[in-house]
């Protein structure tokens, strides 16, 4: 990365901070965070993937050092949301936009039996492929 041309790219940071993440790579993890963190300064992912990388290991002290610095520098971690297309047979009906544990929905009580139904759904019916 160091010999790209114009010098590693946040995308390409971002990518190996991941993977020190899914190896627990803390030596390397810690360093590009670092980077991130000084290109990127209000930008949370690199904050909570090194926090994920420290509680993976254990290292709770390391995650609250990071969950404090995230604090004193106005970082907020953003709410990740994913999309449901409530359509019928390929027809596009309702677009509904949610993130976990929302209750603000006014059908949520079905919509989470549904969920269940399907988790369950998932467990237990055998995978054809």
């Amino acid at each position: 990365m160091l010999r790209m041309p114009s010098g590693p790219t946040v995308s390409a940071l971002q990518s190996l901070l991941g993977a020190c993440r899914i190896h627990g790579n803390t030596d390397v993890g810690e360093r590009v965070a670092g980077v991130l963190t000084e290109t990127e300064p209000a930008e949370s992912g690199a904050y909570v993937l090194l926090s994920n990388i420290y509680a993976e290991k254990g290292d709770w002290a390391a995650v609250a050092r990071v969950r404090r610095q995230m604090r004193e520098r106005g970082v907020k971690k953003e709410v990740g949301f994913s999309w449901v297309d409530a359509g019928a047979g390929g027809e596009s009906l309702h677009l509904h936009k949610f993130s976990s544990d929302d209750t603000s929905h006014t059908r949520t009580e079905e919509i989470y039996r549904v969920v269940e139904w399907l988790g369950w759904e998932m467990k237990v019916l055998p995978v054809e492929m």
